[in-house]
């Protein structure tokens, strides 16, 4: 009986200790609300405009790490910060919305149905969850493909112009 309370005395040290470790890890951190104050002031956005999509700490090549996307005025912004610095470790820019003409193609659905198709498959999203949109030639085929951002998931699709037909279909938690 004495021997199982050392055992449990034991890892209860061992799990407080680790805990005490990890506590004092993330106290050197520079904390979410900070990468996003850096993210946001390197890409010269205001906090107001900005719609973070995902803030994410990571560690990667023996670094810890601050993921973030969002997106302001119809441009996602990616950014790598070092959690530890502040540093920017990398970023990019991409400017979405950029859509199909509007006079439509003979022959093909066209852009609002396409669209119509596309948030059919995502319960509660509307078309301003739509991030990228545009007619594209794939394989020798005219497709819509474009991204969906609703409920903190993304969706990326692509469409047969002419049919309707869904031909990609992807999902990223």
């Amino acid at each position: 009986m004495k021997r199982i309370i050392g055992l449990a005395a034991i890892a209860a040290l061992a799990l407080s200790l680790g805990i005490a470790a990890l506590s004092a890890e993330a106290a050197a951190l520079i904390g979410e609300a900070r990468a996003k104050e850096i993210a946001l002031k390197h890409a010269g956005v205001a906090q107001q405009q900005a719609r973070f999509t995902k803030v994410r700490l990571e560690r990667d090549n023996g670094r810890m790490e601050y993921e973030l996307e969002f997106y302001a005025g119809g441009t996602e912004y990616d950014y790598e910060i070092n959690a530890e610095t502040g540093d920017v470790i990398k970023f990019s820019r991409e400017v979405k919305n950029h859509g199909a003409p509007q006079g439509g193609q003979p022959g093909l659905i066209g852009e609002a149905k396409a669209k119509s198709i596309a948030l059919a498959r995502v319960p509660g999203a509307k078309e301003s969850d739509i991030r990228k949109f545009k007619l594209d030639r794939d394989d020798g085929r005219q497709v819509y493909e474009g991204e969906i951002f609703h409920n903190m998931r993304e969706y990326e699709f692509e469409i047969d112009a002419k049919s309707g037909e869904v031909l990609k279909w992807e999902i990223d938690d």
